[in-house]
C-alpha cells in the first residue's frame, strides 16, 4: 500500500472509529496545529498520582514500574507468570496504554513465600521494578488522583493557533470524552460487548469479542478472525488464533471443555468484566456529550433541571468533587455564575438501573435509550459484574489552565499537564490538533 493510500486509509479509520464510539464534534472552532503523537513510546509519558499513602510495613507490597510498550492486563499476565501467582491478586489502580512510557502502581498480597526476594529479582523486557511501600489493603481501581503527561506533538503544521484554542476552552470548557482507548484496541468492540450483555445476548456478545473482525486489524488476524465469525468453531479458533489474543483463546478453549458462553464470560478477569458494561456507559456519555456541544456551543451553559459538579483539589491537583447537585429554582443563579467562570461544571449521567436524569440530559436519554433498544432496567444483572446503578460525569475535564506549559515550534509542540482520574489526554490533544492521523494503527 502506498504512503498516500496508507493515510488515507488512516484517516478514513480515525473519523469512523471516534463516530463508533460517540465521538463527535468540538468545543473550539478554530482549525486544529495538525501533527501526530505516539510516533514511538517515549513521546508520550504517563505518571499516576496515587491516592493512597505507602508504608514501611503491612499485608501488601506495592510496586511502582516504569514500563515501555506494555499496556496494563498483559503486563499483570507477564509479571504473575513470572512471580509464580495468580493475575487475580494483583492490584492495580487505573490502566495503561500500550504505546506509552508509563509509571504505574500494582500491589501484592504478601502471602507467598519468598515473595520480597523474587521481586527484587525478577526482569520483564522493557520494565524497571522497584519496591515502593506497603498497604494494609490491595490497590483497587480509582485509587487515583490523576496522571501527569508529557506528550509530544510531531510536525504541527499551524503551532501559532495554540493560544487562540487555549482561550476558546477556557471559556468553553474542554470536552470530557472517553477516549477510544475505552473501546479496545484496535476493534473497539468493548461497549458493543456491554450491550449485547445487557440484552442478556450472552452468545452474541461471545462472539463478537471473540471474533468480530476489524478492517483496521492486521490483514492475517483479519481473516482468521473473519473465518471464526462465520464457522463459529471453537477448534478452529484455537487451532488458528495466534497465542498472545489469551483472552480470545481462553473464552475458546471455555466453550470447548462444554461451557456455555456465559460461564466462559464470567471466567475473565474482574476488571476485563467490569469492562463491558462501563464501555457501553461511556458510550452513550460521549454520545450525549456530542449532543451536548452540537446543540449548546459551549459546556459553560447549565439549565434547571441538570446536574452539576464543583472542582476540588487533592494533593495541590484540580479535580471533580463527584457530589453531583440537581440545579433547582433555588440554586440555579448561583450555580450559573459559578459555570460561567469555571467554577462549577455541567454533569451528564453515566446510566444505570438508578438513574435519575431530568431536563434536556434525561430527554435525550430517553430518546438514545430508545435508539439503541436499551432500557435503564437492563443495567441489572442477576451477576454484578454486569450490573451498574449509574452515575454521573463531568462533561468537562476538571482542568487548571495556570499549569498547562506547552513549548512548540516547526517540528514538534510538547504539552504538559495533569488529568484527574478517568480524563483522557487524547480528549484533551484532539481539540489542540483536529488531526486525522489514526495514532492507534501505530505498533
Amino acid at each position: 500500500m502506498s504512503e498516500s493510500r496508507k493515510t488515507s486509509h488512516w484517516m478514513h479509520s480515525l473519523e469512523k472509529i471516534e463516530r463508533i464510539t460517540g465521538i463527535c464534534g468540538y468545543a473550539s472552532k478554530s482549525a486544529g496545529i495538525g501533527g501526530r503523537i505516539k510516533q514511538s513510546e517515549d513521546d508520550f509519558f504517563v505518571e499516576e498520582i496515587p491516592d493512597v499513602d505507602f508504608h514501611d510495613s503491612g499485608r501488601y507490597v506495592v510496586l511502582r514500574v516504569i514500563k515501555k510498550n506494555w499496556d496494563t492486563m498483559n503486563f499483570v499476565r507477564v509479571l504473575s507468570n513470572a512471580l509464580h501467582i495468580s493475575r487475580k491478586v494483583i492490584g492495580y489502580a487505573g490502566t495503561k496504554d500500550k504505546r506509552a512510557l508509563t509509571v504505574q502502581y500494582f500491589s501484592i498480597p504478601l502471602k507467598y513465600d519468598g515473595l520480597v526476594d523474587r521481586i527484587q529479582k525478577i526482569r520483564i523486557k522493557d520494565a524497571k521494578i522497584e519496591i515502593a511501600g506497603y498497604m494494609n489493603r490491595g490497590l483497587k481501581l480509582g485509587d487515583l488522583i490523576g496522571n501527569l503527561f508529557k506528550v509530544k506533538v510531531d510536525s504541527p503544521s499551524h503551532s501559532e493557533k495554540i493560544p487562540v484554542i487555549t482561550e476558546e476552552l477556557r471559556e468553553k470548557g474542554i470536552p470530557n470524552f472517553f477516549g477510544i482507548q475505552r473501546f479496545g484496541t484496535l476493534r473497539f468492540i468493548t461497549h458493543e460487548v456491554g450491550k449485547l450483555i445487557l440484552l442478556r445476548d450472552y452468545s452474541e456478545a461471545f462472539w463478537v469479542y471473540v471474533a468480530k473482525p476489524s478492517e483496521v486489524e492486521d490483514g492475517e488476524i483479519r481473516r482468521i478472525r473473519e473465518d471464526l465469525w462465520n464457522e463459529r468453531d471453537p477448534k478452529m479458533g484455537l487451532r488458528e488464533l495466534p497465542k498472545y489474543l489469551i483472552y480470545e483463546r481462553t473464552l475458546l478453549q471455555k466453550l470447548r471443555e462444554g461451557k456455555s458462553e456465559i460461564e466462559a464470560l464470567l471466567s475473565l478477569p474482574k476488571n476485563l468484566k467490569l469492562m463491558f458494561i462501563h464501555a457501553y456507559q461511556s458510550y452513550l456519555f460521549n454520545r450525549l456529550l456530542s449532543e451536548r456541544i452540537a446543540e449548546f456551543d459551549s459546556l459553560r451553559i447549565i439549565e434547571k433541571r441538570d446536574y452539576a459538579d464543583f472542582p476540588a483539589r487533592k494533593k495541590g491537583h484540580v479535580v471533580s468533587s463527584e457530589e453531583f447537585v440537581r440545579v433547582s429554582d433555588a440554586n440555579f443563579r448561583r450555580v450559573k455564575f459559578l459555570a460561567e467562570n469555571g467554577y462549577a461544571f455541567l454533569a451528564l449521567p453515566l446510566p444505570g438501573y438508578g438513574t435519575e436524569s431530568e431536563g434536556w440530559s434525561g430527554e435525550k436519554l430517553n430518546e438514545l435509550l430508545h435508539e439503541e433498544g436499551v432500557e435503564l432496567d437492563s443495567f441489572k444483572n442477576q451477576y454484578p459484574e454486569f450490573s451498574s446503578k449509574g452515575s454521573y460525569r463531568a462533561a468537562e475535564i476538571p482542568f487548571d489552565f495556570d499549569d498547562l506549559e506547552i513549548e512548540a515550534n516547526d517540528s514538534a509542540a510538547v504539552f504538559r499537564f495533569f488529568l484527574p482520574k478517568g480524563c483522557f489526554a487524547t480528549s484533551l490533544l484532539r481539540e489542540y490538533m483536529k488531526s486525522d492521523y489514526a495514532y492507534f494503527l501505530q505498533k
